[in-house]
């Protein structure tokens, strides 16, 4: 653990306007090495000079919790999720771009490398990205957007690149992660094309509202609510292009048929 005077020198070494620092080479060495003692691999992204501080986690439609990424913070952030909001705002076409490519692989051979954005929210600080491919291809990202504020993720596909059907969702991850800011529960995959709204009744936070877009739809609150999700699923209401409104109940269990 750094002692306070020793993480003070630390970040004031990362300010390239210091004269006491010794360039963006000891820079990004102090970086990675402060980032790496929180168990953190750093990736750069072709072209930007910022790191990707993207995990995406191996993420089988099977599994009832995503993997997690913590990342202590140091400065900034969102403590406690405090910003969050029941309702997302959609991004600009610009910014939904930008956080598309902060969340895709920067190696060519990995599946989110080429994937396109299928929704992009935020929630108070909190930014989120769906990203889809062939095969039935999804990976999710979600973070604060602070230097050394906290991130999560996973990737993973539809059994055999399943589509569901008009009226259909089909879950590719759900269950509960967590964050330096604490736990968080989710729900995300394929929607069908009718599908035009989903929501969740929290025990805890009332109504909180998805987001669906591009054959896609997810939604996510601060809370470890799901990570015990019942065997007969968790419950969504779903909202279909023609007016109509029913509560269904969606399970990962269909992942095994």
């Amino acid at each position: 653990m750094l002692r306070d005077e020793e993480t003070d020198v630390l970040l004031k070494s990362l300010d390239a306007a210091s004269p006491a620092g010794a360039g963006l080479e000891r820079s990004a060495r102090d970086l990675e090495r402060i980032l790496a003692d929180a168990g953190v691999e750093l990736r750069p992204v072709p072209g930007r000079t910022r790191w990707n501080r993207r995990l995406v986690v191996a993420g089988a439609a099977a599994a009832a919790a995503a993997a997690i990424l913590a990342v202590p913070v140091l400065g900034g952030g969102d403590p406690a999720y405090a910003s969050w909001t029941q309702t997302p705002s959609a991004l600009s076409p610009g910014a939904s771009e930008r956080a598309g490519n902060a969340c895709r692989g920067p190696d060519r051979r990995d599946e989110s490398f080429g994937a396109d954005v299928a929704i992009a929210e935020r929630r108070g600080e909190w930014t989120t990205v769906v990203l889809s491919g062939p095969g039935g291809f999804s990976a999710m990202c979600v973070t604060d957007g602070s230097l050394f504020g906290a991130s999560f993720g996973y990737s993973g596909k539809t059994p055999g690149g399943a589509e569901p059907a008009a009226r259909e969702l089909l879950p590719t991850s759900m269950g509960m992660g967590s964050t330096s800011s604490g736990e968080l529960s989710m729900v995300v995959g394929a929607a069908g094309a009718e599908v035009d709204a989903v929501s969740y009744a929290s025990r805890t936070l009332g109504d909180v509202s998805g987001s669906v877009a591009n054959g896609y739809f997810m939604l996510w609150f601060p809370g470890d609510e799901l990570k015990d999700y019942p065997e007969a699923g968790v419950p969504l209401q779903v909202s279909y292009k023609d007016g109509t409104r029913e509560q269904v109940r969606v399970s990962l269990d269909w992942a095994n048929q």
